[in-house]
């Protein structure tokens, strides 16, 4: 939410009389089309801030109005925090498109000759399967975010669903993929397609280490996954093997 609706959201907040309300509100519905908010949250923010008037009494609308405000006010609450989520959902999605550089650095780098870490031993570090991934994945996370969980395991209603990571803060689940031989592109997206059925979370990344280069266009592989699946938002990496 950027830095004009939350000032004009904190004007509507301190508005206390009608007049006041009325012209806030106008202003808020101006602001929220000039940032091409989606029509269905625009539509939900017009009915949060209406009132009926009556022409009889003022009280009675003073105290229509203040309702109105309260239940306008607890949804554009609401709305602020997802989207903070999401930022935040977006921020980790930057950090983890700059993981491979982190084992570049970590087994191509050469330590100093006062070091006790040998380069041949480094270099021995690979990513040969899922549970390679995983773990690496997990030390680069864990100190960006502390509170990240691995192999959860819970109930979907319909059997156990178990998530590589889950950041519970942020409604997050990561899942780790790394490809092999004996599964093809088409089999790959099936896996996702069931992932994002079963999730419960809001959010859900995937992390594909296609270490076989099966899938041939990773741009246009991402973007297909890149989006919103109903209420749940989808975000998808794909890192190959760079070999020079």
């Amino acid at each position: 939410m950027n830095n004009r609706l939350e000032q004009q959201i904190e004007r509507i907040k301190r508005a206390d009389t009608l007049e006041q309300y009325d012209t806030q509100v106008q202003k808020l519905n101006l602001l929220l089309k000039e940032s091409d908010y989606p029509l269905e949250v625009c539509q939900e923010i017009q009915r949060k801030q209406k009132y009926v008037k009556n022409i009889f009494s003022d009280e009675a609308n003073r105290e229509k109005m203040l309702e109105a405000k309260e239940k306008l006010l607890q949804y554009l609450e609401k709305l602020q925090q997802s989207e903070s989520g999401k930022e935040d959902v977006e921020k980790i999605v930057l950090y983890l498109k700059n993981f491979y550089l982190f084992l570049e650095a970590l087994t191509e780098s050469i330590p100093d000759r006062r070091s006790k870490l040998q380069r041949l031993k480094l270099q021995e570090i690979k990513i040969q399967n899922e549970y390679d991934l995983q773990h690496l994945l997990y030390a680069v996370l864990k100190p960006f975010v502390p509170e990240i969980r691995k192999e959860v395991s819970e109930d979907s209603g319909v059997g156990t669903v178990r998530t590589d990571f889950k950041i519970e803060e942020l409604d997050l689940a990561i899942e780790a993929k790394c490809t092999r031989e004996s599964i093809g592109q088409k089999k790959l997206t099936e896996e996702i397609e069931a992932d994002i059925i079963h999730y419960q979370e809001k959010n859900i990344l995937f992390y594909v280490y296609d270490k076989e280069k099966m899938i041939k266009d990773k741009q246009n592989y991402e973007k297909q996954f890149n989006r919103q699946y109903g209420d749940k938002n989808v975000r998808m990496i794909v890192q190959q093997p760079v070999i020079l």
